[in-house]
C-alpha cells in the first residue's frame, strides 16, 4: 500500500478532497492550462474572503504535438481566445454550486480578477458583476459552461469539477466529471503502442509531489482501464 506524499497529517476527508483537487488541476495542466489555486484575504484577522480550488489560464497557440493526444473536445478550448477559468472542486456528496464566498461577494471577485493580471482596474470592475453572474446556480440548471466575454480576446469562464460523480445528468448544471477526468488522463499516460515522439517511461518524480502518486495509479494500471475514484482511494491507502 502507498503513502501519499504530502497528506500524512490530514485526516481521510481531507486527503481525499486534496487528492480531487489535484486530479482535476493534472486534467487541466494535460489540457493546455497553467494552474494554481489562489486565496482571496480578508481585513478580518485569521479569515480569509474566499478560496478558489483552481485558477488556470490557456493561451490560444498552446501546443505539444509530441504528446500526440489532442484537448479533450468536452472542455472545449480554443484557438482563438485565451481562456480564464475560475473553477472549484466539489465532492460528491456536496451541491454542484459555488461557494456563497465567492459567488457573494464582488470585492472577492474583483481579487480574482486583479490577480489574474489579464484586466486594468477598469475593466476588473466592469467585468466582476458580470462573473458575479455566471458563478449562481440557476433553475434549470446550465446546460453550458458559464462565460463572460473580456477585452483583448479572453474570455472568462466558471467551472465545476467533480471526480466523484461519474457521469452528468440532464437535471445538473454543466461540470466537469470523473469519467471526462480519468478517462483522459488515462489516454495520456497509457497509450495502446508507445508513441515515436513522446517516451511514457521517465522519472515520475519530476511531477512533484502533487501529481506523482497519480501518474503512478495511471500508469501501473495500463491498459487494464482508467479505473474510477475508489479505484485510486484504494491504491493510495486512504
Amino acid at each position: 500500500m502507498m503513502r501519499l506524499k504530502g497528506y500524512v497529517k490530514l485526516s481521510d476527508p481531507k486527503r481525499r478532497s486534496r487528492v480531487q483537487e489535484n486530479l482535476f488541476n493534472l486534467y487541466l495542466r494535460l489540457n493546455g492550462f497553467f494552474v494554481t489555486g489562489f486565496i482571496v484575504h480578508s481585513p478580518i484577522q485569521g479569515q480569509n474572503r474566499a478560496e478558489i480550488d483552481a485558477l488556470a489560464v490557456r493561451h490560444p497557440y498552446n501546443d505539444e504535438p509530441e504528446r500526440v493526444i489532442k484537448p479533450s473536445s468536452y472542455i472545449r478550448t480554443s484557438q482563438e481566445l485565451i481562456d480564464l477559468l475560475v473553477c472549484e472542486v466539489k465532492s460528491r456528496g456536496q451541491q454542484l454550486c459555488f461557494n456563497e464566498s465567492l459567488r457573494d461577494s464582488i470585492p472577492a471577485i474583483e481579487s480574482v480578477l486583479r490577480w489574474a493580471g489579464l484586466f486594468c482596474e477598469k475593466e476588473v470592475q466592469a467585468l466582476a458583476p458580470q462573473v458575479q453572474a455566471v458563478l449562481q446556480p440557476s433553475d434549470p440548471p446550465k446546460q453550458d459552461i458559464p462565460s463572460v466575454p473580456a477585452p483583448r480576446k479572453t474570455r472568462i469562464r466558471a467551472i465545476l469539477g467533480s471526480p466523484g460523480r461519474w457521469n452528468r445528468h440532464g437535471n445538473q448544471p454543466w461540470f466537469i466529471n470523473g469519467s471526462e477526468i480519468f478517462e483522459y488522463l488515462w489516454q495520456c499516460f497509457c497509450p495502446e503502442k508507445p508513441r515515436d515522439s513522446c517516451s511514457t517511461r521517465y522519472d515520475f518524480g519530476l511531477w512533484g509531489e502533487s501529481y506523482e502518486p497519480l501518474v503512478k495509479y495511471f500508469k501501473e494500471r495500463g491498459q487494464e482501464g482508467a479505473g474510477k475514484l475508489t479505484d485510486l482511494y484504494r491504491y493510495l491507502g486512504i
